[in-house]
C-alpha cells in the first residue's frame, strides 16, 4: 500500500496540471504612445491593465498565443517593442518569485503581433469570403491549429475579426474538429445595460469596430450547436471594475512590475480597469460568476447580464485580493523607474465626445503654452484621470507640457475650443 502513495500523489498532480484551461487571447492592445487624432492612444489601455492581470496569475492557464494589436484601427504602429520593453520585461523580472509562491508559471508568454494590423488598412471581416486559405492570417491559422489539439477557450478583447475568420475557415475547409475545440468568450459585444440599450444591444464599441464578424459570430452561434459564443455583456466594467471601488490598499501594487502597469495603465474614477478581465476571472470559477452562469450560443438576456454583473461585482475586493497576493510576491528587486511607467501611461487628450483629459500615472502638473510662447493655463492634478475646463482659453493651437514621474513630456493639442 505504501508504493501506492507516491504513484497516488503524481497521478493527482498530473491531473491538476492537465485541468488547466487553455486559453488563447485575441486583444486590441497596442503602444498607448502611438496616438490617434485628439491624442488619446490608439487603442483603449484597459487592454494594458487586463494584460498585467492575465500575466500575474498565469499560472491559472494553458496559454496557447496572446495576438496584440488585433483591431481595426488604420495607420497602427508596431507595438513588439512595447511589449518587449513593458510585458516580457516585466514578466520575467517578477516570475522567478511568482514561481516560488505559486508555482506553475510559464517560462516564457507567446505573444504574437497581429497579422490584420500589419498594413495602414486593416483586414476586417467578409462575410462573402469562404477564407479557405489563411495565407497572410498567420494569427488565425495559428489559433486553428492549437484548436485541432485541445480544447481551447478564445478571449476576445476587442473586435472580433479574427475570431470570425477563423469559424468561417473551419466552416469551410469541415475543420469540426477544431470548431469544436473552440469556445469564444467575448467581452462586451453586447449589452443590454451599458453602451448597448434594449432597443439596440450590439450598438457597442467592440461590435461597432467590425460589424460584420459581430453578427457573423452572434448569428452562427445561434444557428449552429458547434459554433460555441459565450456573450460577456458589459459585466467586466459593471461587475469587476466596478467591483474595486474604495479597495483599501491600491498602492500596494507599485512595489511589482506586474503590479505597476496593472495600477497605473489606466487607473481611471479611482480603480484599474480590467474590464477585459472577466473572460478569464469567469474561467478561474472563484469568483462569484461560473461557466454555468452564460448560455454558449451566444445568446444574452438582461437578467442574466445584470445577475452576472452583481456575481462579479460583489466579489470584487476577493478578485483584488488575488491579485494583491501575487503581486506581493513578486515584490523583490527594483519596480520600474517612475519615469518609466509616466513615459508611456501619461496622456493628454480630446477625446471623441470633444472633451479635453488628462491622465496622470503619479502626481503631477501641466501647463498649456500658445503660439506665442505665453503659458495661458498651468495646475498640479493628483494620479488619475481629469477632465479640463478649457473655457477660458482663447481657440488656437497649444503645446502642453505635462510634468509627471520626473519627466516632461509635450503633447500637441490643436484649435482647442469648448
Amino acid at each position: 500500500m505504501k508504493k501506492l502513495i507516491p504513484l497516488f500523489v503524481c497521478l493527482l498532480a498530473f491531473i491538476f496540471v492537465e485541468a488547466k484551461p487553455h486559453v488563447w487571447v485575441y486583444t486590441d492592445m497596442s503602444d498607448p504612445r502611438d496616438r490617434r487624432a485628439g491624442g488619446h492612444p490608439q487603442n483603449d489601455p484597459d487592454d494594458i491593465c487586463t494584460m498585467a492581470s492575465f500575466l500575474l496569475q498565469a499560472n491559472r492557464f494553458e496559454i496557447g498565443g496572446i495576438v496584440y494589436s488585433s483591431t481595426n484601427r488604420k495607420n497602427l504602429g508596431d507595438a513588439t517593442n512595447f511589449v518587449e520593453n513593458v510585458f516580457v520585461a516585466a514578466y520575467e523580472h517578477d516570475r522567478p518569485h511568482l514561481e516560488k509562491a505559486f508555482g506553475g508559471y510559464p517560462e516564457s508568454l507567446p505573444f504574437i503581433r497581429s497579422d490584420i494590423t500589419k498594413s495602414p488598412v486593416p483586414v476586417k471581416f467578409d462575410p462573402e469570403k469562404t477564407y479557405e486559405s489563411l495565407e497572410g492570417l498567420e494569427t488565425v491559422k495559428a489559433l486553428v491549429e492549437y484548436a485541432e489539439e485541445q480544447q481551447v477557450y478564445v478571449l476576445l478583447w476587442g473586435p472580433l475579426t479574427e475570431a470570425a475568420i477563423a469559424v468561417q475557415h473551419c466552416l469551410y475547409t469541415g475543420n469540426t474538429e477544431a470548431l469544436e475545440n473552440m469556445t469564444m468568450i467575448a467581452h462586451w459585444t453586447k449589452s443590454w445595460i451599458a453602451q448597448g440599450t434594449p432597443e439596440a444591444p450590439f450598438k457597442v464599441a467592440n461590435c461597432r469596430d467590425d460589424w460584420e464578424a459581430c453578427m457573423f459570430l452572434h448569428d452562427k452561434a445561434k444557428e449552429l450547436e458547434e459554433v460555441k459564443y459565450i456573450e460577456l455583456g458589459s459585466v467586466g466594467q459593471k461587475g469587476v471594475v466596478d467591483g474595486a471601488t474604495n479597495y483599501p490598499d491600491f498602492d500596494a501594487f507599485n512595489s511589482s512590475r506586474l503590479g505597476q502597469i496593472f495600477i497605473k495603465s489606466k487607473f481611471y474614477h479611482g480603480k484599474p480597469d480590467q474590464s477585459d478581465g472577466s473572460t478569464f476571472w469567469l474561467l478561474t470559477e472563484e469568483f462569484g460568476v461560473t461557466l454555468d452562469d452564460y448560455p454558449h450560443d451566444g445568446t444574452l438576456s438582461m437578467e442574466q447580464e445584470i445577475a452576472n454583473r452583481d456575481g462579479f461585482k460583489a466579489k470584487g475586493f476577493a478578485i483584488m485580493d488575488d491579485l494583491k497576493a501575487r503581486s506581493d510576491a513578486a515584490s523583490v528587486g527594483d519596480p520600474f523607474p517612475e519615469s518609466f511607467i509616466a513615459d508611456y501611461f501619461t496622456y493628454v487628450y480630446q477625446f471623441l465626445n470633444g472633451r479635453y483629459y488628462v491622465y496622470l500615472p503619479y502626481e503631477g502638473s501641466y501647463k498649456f503654452v500658445d503660439s506665442d510662447g505665453k503659458i495661458a493655463k498651468q495646475a498640479t492634478l493628483k494620479a488619475g484621470n481629469h477632465q479640463l475646463d478649457l473655457s477660458d482659453l482663447v481657440v488656437g493651437d497649444y503645446m502642453v507640457y505635462v510634468d509627471c514621474g520626473g519627466i516632461v513630456q509635450e503633447f500637441p493639442m490643436e484649435k482647442v475650443a469648448e
